[in-house]
């Protein structure tokens, strides 16, 4: 029996195999399979780069059907290919010239229907043998994604005549001008068509676009059109982020069919029009971030029964929003609602009947009272709310086992948090509570909130000590920011190696005592700002160590402990394996740190500002520092951004999951932390501190080393730090004189070597730095013209106080023609304060033989006054006498 029974399982197994094995030899045809391997070999052909589901995927060596190869889809009856996903073809893009796609190599896929090319930094298309009429061998293709490339409207030569396509995504590329509507004319089947983000501008030719009617949903957003109208068979249309000025047009009234509207960001202003109750089908309406004014009543969609989504807010500050009875029996359930900046001074009362809400935005009105936990015992599926911007001062929680985003910054809250916040908000990954009256500690039930990604207690009166164990049990914890507030003790209590913790902002608090082991611990940190508080001894703690490590990151990092008390050395093993990753701006101005600087400085490549001002550090200054970015370690201008566009890479976004879903919108709510959370960094330039952040961060290389007890010369290297904007050496006791290769300074834009014992001359090829702004070297020991030229001739009086020898305009001393003609030549230049101390040594020679010569002749006339000298001289020999005797 049991024999029988393996045989019978056996025999199963064999046919199941056989029928494996005849299913892969119906895979796909030889010459779609050679075509494969012929378009990868095209690829490689224009970069080695590309994505390894190709690379290694498609092997010629490879048994398994070419239908089984990652990005291929095949019919599961023919076994022909019918889809092609290449996007995301070459993972580090090309730095020259663009490629072109060779459409030949598609040529053996004559069943193809859906084709992906997106994000492949491809620059155009082109066909070896039948140049324009390529359309002939795609008459199957449906749905064709060339999105976020670099192709212009030449493209669609290849394209107009592709008559089966239904879905053409064409966003994120290079169109210029006009709408291409002569090209897309010929696209009956368009059902779908997507032209986001170009530079599509000028009024949409809607009567030619009439003669597509089967087009149902139309994106243009993020294009700088101004007017579109007859596109009454639309379903979906967004066209958000461009240039609509005005009111609403009244054409729109006839757009019954639109089931998603998008015109946020606009600059729209005037009254709502009234027809918007005609939308029946509405089910997603945007109007936020325009300019209208005026009075709204919500009664105009309280008919719109299947809206789910609706935005609306004013950059204008003029718009009301009224409310009747009538919107109490609204018989939609939303799940999105934004009524920001709506000078809203009471609750919607229809939000009472709301039970679906997912997100709610009333941030930017002047709502008071107590926080409304009726909205939430209403709607227990709320993940998002936005309260910020308003007036609210009591704050009573309940347990909300959805909620995701809180915001409720910019109030009048004047309470101590309650005692369970962590176990009343278990799911919270967003919690914005800065610019209230908050006091008290920070509730040790925050500890418990493992989900909590983003924390903004700043701008408050918190005190007392951080919760024990805040860092390892919130360990998704990414950004933390607790600046200006009265927290005591130390920085990091406890802390584990599983934290995710990424920026740690606590400026302008109360912590005490050194910088723990417990920072060690911290892998992933990027920002550390401890400006501001009560920090003792950087010798002896983890900075005597290495910084923390981040494994294979390629973020930014900013150490900021500047204005504290920190005291002792600078540890060479601070920046050891420091170089990758790497530190990118080092703030340690304001403390007592003595001793000199590390030669280990020079192994930060990508150090982009380092202030080590208003310290006691002696010694010379490195020669190496060149190696820094800004020098002749970095690699010139072609570095990419490291912040914020890099910075935190794609973590930086914390997303939802779709709560609304169309052809063209896939609703969720997210917060870009590069904009949310805005990391500033202070740095002197121009003699004031400026505040960098985003932007002008990628821009910024300074060195600031003043105010310390630095001694010898400068070095000459200093001069090739090519791209340093500030170079400050004021206040120290550097000597010699202004090095020559300062000429090489192309960016800077201040100048600072004053109070030190520089002496010669000021170099005159200075004058060739058309960037400088401030120049100062005043209180040196400086001789000479002062150069005259370009932008010298700005500089005023006050840049060469203090040096007395030095002559010129803009100073009233007048130079000689000795002195003049000197300056002039080069070669004599660095000789001057040589010759001066030759003509003093010359001067003082002539004066003790003249006075010498003087006396003789003196002593050789007889007179009252010589015998006087005599009897003075008689006098003092026997007093001499007197004394030596008595000894």
């Amino acid at each position: 029996m049991y024999s029988s029974k393996s045989m019978i399982s056996g025999l199963t197994w064999m046919i199941i195999m056989m029928m494996m094995k005849i299913q892969e030899c119906r895979g796909c045809t030889f010459s779609e399979r050679q075509g494969l391997l012929e378009l990868k070999a095209y690829f490689l052909s224009l970069s080695s780069d590309i994505h390894p589901d190709i690379a290694r995927g498609w092997r010629t060596t490879s048994r398994r059907s070419c239908c089984s190869w990652r990005r291929v889809k095949c019919d599961l009856n023919s076994k022909r290919v019918i889809g092609l996903s290449l996007g995301d073809l070459y993972q580090s893009g090309f730095s020259d010239t663009l490629p072109l796609l060779n459409l030949t190599f598609l040529y053996p896929f004559e069943k193809l229907q859906r084709l992906n090319f997106s994000k492949s930094s491809l620059g155009g298309l082109f066909d070896q043998k039948q140049s324009y009429k390529s359309h002939e061998r795609f008459r199957h293709l449906e749905i064709l994604d060339l999105s976020y490339n670099f192709f212009d409207a030449s493209v669609f030569l290849f394209l107009k005549e592709v008559v089966s396509l239904k879905t053409l995504f064409f966003g994120g590329n290079c169109i210029d001008g006009g709408f291409p509507v002569k090209e897309l004319i010929n696209l009956k089947n368009l059902e779908l068509l997507d032209l986001k983000l170009n530079n599509i501008s000028g009024h949409l030719p809607g009567k030619e676009l009439t003669n597509l009617k089967k087009l149902k949903a139309l994106d243009l957003s993020e294009n700088l059109l101004t007017g579109l109208c007859r596109l009454e068979q639309l379903q979906e249309l967004q066209v958000s982020q461009n240039r609509f000025v005005g009111e609403i047009p009244f054409c729109f009234s006839r757009f019954t069919k639109l089931r998603v509207l998008d015109l946020s960001s606009n600059h729209l202003s005037g009254k709502l029009p009234s027809f918007i109750s005609n939308f029946k089908s509405m089910e997603y309406l945007s109007l936020h971030d325009n300019n209208f004014e005026g009075l709204f009543s919500l009664d105009l969609i309280s008919e719109l029964k299947e809206l789910k989504v609706f935005k609306l807010s004013s950059k204008s500050s003029m718009l009301q929003i009224a409310e009747t009875s009538a919107t109490t029996g609204q018989k939609y359930q939303l799940r999105t609602l934004t009524l920001s900046n709506c000078n809203l001074s009471n609750i919607p009362g229809f939000l009472r009947y709301q039970k679906e809400l997912r997100v709610l935005d009333l941030s930017s009105n002047t709502l008071s009272g107590a926080f409304p936990t009726w909205l939430l015992n209403n709607n227990t599926k709320l993940q998002i709310l936005l309260l910020q911007n308003n007036s609210f001062n009591a704050l009573e929680l309940l347990r909300l086992h959805k909620l995701q985003f809180l915001d409720l910054s910019a109030n009048n809250f004047n309470q101590q948090l309650p005692k369970d916040i962590g176990l009343m908000l278990p799911r919270l990954r967003h919690l914005n509570l800065s610019n209230n009256e908050f006091h008290g500690n920070m509730p040790s039930s925050v500890d418990t909130m493992e989900y909590l990604e983003f924390m903004d207690l700043s701008y408050n009166n918190f005190s007392g000590n951080l919760p024990r164990d805040l860092f390892i049990g919130c360990y998704s914890l990414k950004w933390l920011k607790l600046s200006h507030n009265s927290f005591t003790g130390p920085v990091v209590p406890r802390s584990s190696d599983m934290t995710s913790l990424m920026t740690l902002i606590m400026d302008n608090n109360m912590f005490t005592g050194k910088i723990t082991n417990t920072l060690r611990n911290l892998r992933l940190l990027t920002v550390i700002d401890l400006s501001n508080n009560f920090l003792t001894d950087l010798s002896g703690n983890f900075l005597s160590g290495r910084l923390p490590l981040r494994f294979d990151s390629d973020y930014g990092y900013i150490l900021d402990l500047h204005n504290n008390n920190l005291t002792g050395f600078i540890p060479d093993t601070l920046w050891k394996g420091m170089s990758t990753p790497s530190i990118d701006v080092v703030l340690l101005r304001g403390n007592n740190l003595t001793g000199k600087l590390p030669a280990e400085l020079c192994g930060l490549r990508s150090l982009r500002m380092l202030d080590l001002s208003h310290n006691r550090l002696n010694e010379s200054i490195p020669s190496c520092l060149t190696n820094l970015s800004f020098g002749l370690g970095g690699d010139g201008g072609n570095d990419p951004d490291w912040y914020p566009a890099n910075m935190f890479s794609n973590v930086m976004d914390v997303y939802t999951e779709e709560y609304y879903e169309s052809l063209l919108v896939s609703e969720r709510f997210g917060l870009d932390y590069s904009v949310d959370f805005k990391v500033q960094v202070e740095f002197s330039m121009k003699q004031r501190y400026d505040s960098y952040m985003r932007g002008t961060l990628n821009q910024m290389f300074g060195l600031d080393l003043s105010s310390n007890e630095l001694s010898g010369e400068i070095p000459e290297e200093l001069g090739d730090l090519k791209r340093v904007r500030s170079l400050n050496l004021s206040r120290n006791s550097l000597t010699g004189v202004i090095p020559g290769r300062f000429t090489n300074l192309k960016s800077i834009e201040s100048l600072d070597v004053s109070y030190n014992k520089l002496h010669g001359v000021i170099p005159s090829q200075l004058t060739m730095l058309q960037s400088l702004v401030v120049f100062n070297v005043s209180y040196n020991n400086l001789s000479g013209a002062i150069p005259l030229g370009k932008q010298f001739n700005t500089f005023g009086e006050m840049s060469y106080l203090g040096n007395v020898f030095l002559c010129g305009s803009p100073t009233n001393r007048s130079c000689g023609a000795a002195i003049s003609s000197r300056g002039e030549e080069g070669s004599e230049e660095d000789e001057s304060g040589l010759i001066d101390v030759v003509v003093l040594w010359w001067s003082l020679g002539c004066t003790y033989v003249t006075v010498l010569i003087g006396f003789v002749v003196f002593m050789c006339f007889d007179s009252p006054w010589r015998r006087a000298w005599f009897c003075l001289v008689d006098v003092f020999i026997e007093r001499v006498r007197y004394l030596l005797g008595v000894i």
